[in-house]
């Protein structure tokens, strides 16, 4: 066993603050952690020692938030908000315009319709926290409206034309697709108002999959809705929650699913299960999917066309929180990769924040002019491929949320992605949503209705 490294974690019962190592062991990565009252736990986070510590060497230079709502941190994570010991600014603000939901899924990170209590913001409740954004995040400002399910609000509309007219430049709207299957008015009235993209919800193209993570059939759905999507002309990323018990096995079939719906498509965003919020049982190791784990898997499932090491850490984040590739898609539907591990780290890092929010901006979008061939080529099969680089692009990226098992300040004190809560704090996303295993949080419920 060697020992990797130290942090503090949270007790999965009391959610106390504990010590925590992080070992490898065969070739795998462990958290392990112990609570003087309730125990102790060695919950695997990584497949591969050499290749966790090896990214190590992708780490962004350190840019904390120029703005904290915590002065001192006293109890990380407890005190959280951001404090002064926070590493790196925001690329993503995710902002909750309601706990209401028209669907009732086994997984969901929110507990929409069965936390307890209602949260359904007023539009200046909104404003205070579109407000927040624009006082301590630099522009390009990106903003996910999330929920429960955003598009139950009739005023979703209003929300984003004010979100615009507030200075945010990107807004996407978290969502099942279920609204935007039926009503093509409301549709355009979200594009209309200055709706950039959908992160669409997306676990299969094969109902058996969605019975186990939804409940219910929801491939016509997302099949009608990506085409509603299409008329309107506003961009889809593929959200997939990916679990090794119903839909790893599936993970290429997704990817090749997306390719023949690009340009309407611009990509494909894999979350392994994270055991927060509701869930249908308490894992363990067996029942989660690592990113190298799920890299190896797109590898073998794509026949080699997207490789392991076409993945990169986007080094906004820790660098063990996500990956990310960008492909062209050819006319024949493989894909054409433009990122490589083989390049070795990058040479600049201190301002990939910044980059990351512009590369959002542009990849998500329906329709960007991101590349342009060399002026007066004779090279048509040059000039074919740039062109179709123009719209015919997909990025197949996987984000590894932490729950109360994995979770681990080192890599919270690294997040880019923020909540933003109606007291006017910034608090990393999956801490934000962190819950001990009888389901009581830190934040979540105390942000949105006080206790």
């Amino acid at each position: 066993m060697e020992k990797i490294g130290e942090t503090s974690a949270l007790c999965p019962v009391c959610l106390k603050t504990i010590k925590a190592t992080k070992v490898a062991e065969n070739d795998k990565v462990y958290i392990v952690k112990e609570c003087p009252e309730h125990g102790k736990w060695k919950v695997q986070i990584w497949s591969g020692s050499e290749h966790y510590k090896y990214l190590y060497e992708f780490a962004a230079v350190q840019k904390p938030p120029q703005k904290f709502a915590v002065k001192e941190m006293k109890d990380c994570p407890q005190d959280c908000g951001l404090c002064n010991e926070h590493k790196q600014q925001t690329c993503l603000n995710v902002v909750e315009v309601t706990n209401l939901c028209n669907m009732n899924c086994p997984i969901c990170f929110a507990t929409a319709n069965g936390c307890g209590y209602k949260y359904h913001p007023s539009l200046d409740e909104i404003k205070k926290m579109f407000q927040t954004v624009v006082d301590n995040v630099k522009s390009p400002r990106v903003v996910q409206l999330s929920g429960g399910e955003p598009t139950i609000r009739d005023d979703l509309p209003e929300i984003i034309k004010m979100a615009k007219d507030m200075g945010i430049e990107h807004i996407e709207v978290n969502t099942n697709a279920l609204r935007i299957s039926e009503d093509m008015e409301y549709l355009k009235a979200l594009a209309d108002a200055g709706m950039d993209s959908f992160y669409f919800q997306f676990d299969g193209i094969d109902d058996n999959i969605y019975l186990q993570t939804r409940g219910r059939p929801m491939f016509d759905v997302k099949k009608k809705a990506i085409e509603n999507c299409g008329i309107v002309g506003v961009g889809v990323t593929l959200v997939v929650t990916v679990s090794p018990n119903i839909n790893l096995d599936h993970v290429g079939k997704i990817i090749e699913f997306a390719g023949l719906n690009v340009p309407t498509v611009k990509g494909v965003h894999f979350q392994p299960i994270t055991y927060f919020g509701r869930y249908p049982i308490e894992p363990t190791d067996k029942d989660r999917v690592t990113l190298p784990d799920l890299a190896n898997a797109i590898e073998k499932q794509t026949m080699g066309m997207l490789k392991a090491d076409n993945f990169l850490p986007t080094s906004c984040s820790n660098v063990h929180c996500d990956m990310k590739s960008l492909s062209i898609v050819m006319e024949d539907g493989s894909l054409f990769p433009l990122t490589t591990m083989a390049l070795g780290p990058p040479v600049k890092t201190d301002d990939i924040a910044d980059k990351t929010r512009t590369e959002v901006s542009k990849f998500w979008r329906f329709i960007e002019e991101t590349m342009d061939g060399p002026s007066g080529s004779e090279d048509k099969t040059w000039r074919s491929f740039i062109s179709r680089a123009k719209t015919h692009y997909l990025t197949v990226s996987a984000m590894a949320f932490q729950d109360v098992w994995t979770g681990e300040v080192e890599r919270w004190e690294r997040c880019c992605i923020h909540m933003v809560t109606p007291d006017g704090k910034l608090i990393p996303f999956c801490l934000f949503n962190c819950t001990a295993a009888d389901g009581r949080t830190i934040y979540r419920r105390k942000a949105f209705c006080g206790n």
